[in-house]
């Protein structure tokens, strides 16, 4: 009986460390273990992105002059469609949420998807904060003036405004930063027309 006890403990034990390796790899991606939808712009950037410790190694400066530069951000989930997600994941849109407008320097809108999610957001950001990097950032080039991918997220910068995009709708990193890349170019001119 103290044999049957002692197997039971261990595979208890087993399964707690098993659990915390999974907490810690989650956490150390830059991505939550579960993605619960976001209630204000400031929370939008800590559920989606990662920190300014993991997104740069240095600290940024206040971003005032592209407030004062690039103007409002509008409502992202205005400008990109619950139907142009559909197409771009091939997944249906379950629920959307949007950021409610809590600040103009800053919004956000998440799709919650069948299999998955598309969160995208954009605030005001000057050239120089965008530049502080993580030394595990990589360049993606081809989308807005400049554009790197980190902890399964991909941010562009152009005008004035950081996107970031995440994926998590698809089979495999490449195949979700694909998507984020698409999303970024078809958003990208629509974020300038409305600044104008």
């Amino acid at each position: 009986m103290s044999r049957r006890i002692l197997v039971l403990a261990a595979a208890a034990l087993g399964a707690l460390s098993l659990a915390a390796c999974n907490d810690d790899k989650a956490t150390t991606a830059g991505q939550p273990a579960a993605s619960p939808a976001p209630s204000a712009a400031t929370s939008a950037a800590a559920s989606s992105a990662p920190s300014a410790s993991a997104k740069g190694s240095g600290s940024p400066k206040p971003s005032s002059s592209a407030k004062a530069a690039a103007g409002a951000v509008p409502d992202i989930c205005k400008i990109v469609s619950k139907a142009e997600i559909n197409m771009l994941t091939g997944e249906q849109v379950t629920l959307m949420t949007d950021d409610g407008g809590a600040t103009p320097a800053s919004r956000y809108c998440q799709w919650q998807l069948s299999q998955g999610q598309v969160t995208i957001a954009v605030s005001l950001e000057t050239r120089e904060n965008f530049d502080v990097r993580n030394k595990q950032a990589t360049a993606v080039p081809g989308i807005g003036t400049t554009a790197y991918s980190l902890a399964g997220h991909l941010y562009v910068w152009q005008g004035g405004r950081d996107v970031d995009v995440y994926v998590s709708s698809e089979s495999s990193d490449a195949a979700n930063l694909s998507v984020a890349k698409r999303a970024a170019q078809q958003l990208l001119p629509r974020l300038e027309a409305a600044a104008k």
